[in-house]
């Protein structure tokens, strides 16, 4: 087959999943946003990657302003055209499309059904649930009638496409109450890529240059919104104010983030902000903690579930999780048994799971072999490739054999 995969983010595991999908002998267009700044994961071709695989940054004739509402919906329908101009030239079978902005996705829709390409969405966010979430959150008039439009929106989308990758259960029953037919969609939880993050030693080159060494460190790394509640990681901080021997490292980019470096002197030397690093040194920087945090405002549910959980089990380090309930994040640190879970998002009670863990060696001991345990059972990138491959013969109406797969399809499973 030809296929392309579009990650507007350009996060590591897509992007692992499009070189297995090269390596199993398919034709694979990798794209993203090159202007997006989020982690990216390993863009770049390595000496090894298959022939069939290209990995593409793509880019729009317009500065991106992500929080300028008029000019951020200029930009969206721009990177739309500029994906569908290259879908359009490289001609795949089936596109895989993730984390794309629901009026980029719109445009690149039309193009596929021109183009007699199959759709596949894979549904990283319920889009137009964060889009109410954050026009609320920041007050802005009119956050209703634009959440509705947006779900409107989102609804046809997944309606319109062939099939829909979930990558929680509670995204497929959501699915269903908007009446989109349960035999196109799919469940494939999200992993982290196993050979690109791993355990290390706590002393390492990464933390001696930072200063890290002999101190016990709690770590936030990864996209940091407001819906991340970075007056928790300040709160944190303030509570080992007087403590030389404890640090909380937050390497992130975003709003939150923003918002934290206006109150570092709330924190002085206990907290210690970073941009983002340099992906070849995540094992490295995750590795330098004792303590991984994750969290999400209780008012996000079960509808964002954060991927930076993943990398943390991977790097074999405790977890500790703000998440609602019926989020996927808090589902998996309990199957896993790798770290605390605080479902009361106030800052005493984060505080107090983090002096918890603090006063436990043991217990973070067991947690991180858990976690990488864990990481090693469930990441099986060859398992996954797999199931995509069920996915796309449905998308295509095609026999698996013919897509690769020895196994027969299961439309509308667990996969």
């Amino acid at each position: 087959m030809r296929i392309m995969v579009n990650d507007y983010a350009g996060h590591p595991f897509q992007i692992q999943l499009s070189r297995s999908l090269a390596l199993a002998g398919h034709e694979v267009l990798h794209t993203y946003f090159g202007k997006n700044n989020t982690p990216k994961g390993s863009v770049e071709r390595r000496p090894g990657d298959p022939p069939g695989f290209n990995v593409e940054p793509i880019f729009i004739g317009r500065e991106f302003k992500k929080h300028a509402l008029f000019a951020r919906w200029l930009a969206d329908v721009g990177f739309g055209k500029a994906v569908s101009a290259r879908l359009a030239s490289f001609g795949p079978d089936v596109l895989l499309s993730a984390n794309m902005p629901l009026d980029a996705q719109k445009v690149m829709l039309q193009t596929s059904r021109k183009r007699e390409a199959r759709f596949v969405i894979w549904l990283q966010d319920v889009l137009s649930v964060g889009i109410e979430f954050a026009l609320r959150k920041k007050r802005i008039p009119g956050a209703g009638l634009a959440g509705r439009h947006y779900a409107r929106l989102e609804r046809k989308l997944v309606a319109g496409c062939d099939a829909v990758v979930c990558i929680a259960p509670e995204f497929r029953q959501f699915l269903e109450s908007w009446q989109v037919p349960s035999a196109k969609t799919f469940v494939i939880e999200n992993w982290a890529p196993l050979d690109e993050v791993h355990p290390v030693q706590r002393d390492n080159a990464w933390a001696r240059e930072m200063g890290l060494a002999g101190k016990f460190c709690f770590m936030y790394s990864g996209t940091l919104g407001m819906k991340h509640k970075p007056e928790l990681l300040l709160a944190l901080a303030k509570r080992f104010r007087t403590r030389s021997d404890v640090v909380v490292v937050v390497v992130a980019q975003g709003a939150g983030a923003d918002w934290l470096r206006a109150h570092t002197a709330e924190a002085g030397p206990s907290l210690l902000l970073l941009p983002f690093q340099p992906y070849e040194r995540l094992s490295e920087v995750l590795g330098s903690a004792h303590v991984l945090i994750t969290i999400l405002d209780a008012d996000c549910g079960a509808f964002a579930v954060p991927s930076k959980s993943l990398a943390y089990l991977c790097a074999g380090r405790p977890l500790l999780v703000v998440a609602p309930r019926n989020n996927l994040a808090t589902e998996t640190v309990k199957r896993a048994s790798a770290g605390e879970i605080v479902f009361d998002d106030n800052e005493e009670s984060f505080v107090g799971a983090a002096w918890r863990m603090l006063e436990d060696p043991d217990g973070l001991q067991r947690y991180g072999a858990n976690a990488r345990a864990y990481a090693e059972r469930a990441f099986d990138i060859d398992r996954i490739t797999r199931q995509f491959l069920e996915v796309f013969a449905f998308a295509l109406e095609r026999p698996c054999a013919e897509c690769g797969v020895a196994a027969a399809a299961s439309a509308g499973a667990d996969l």
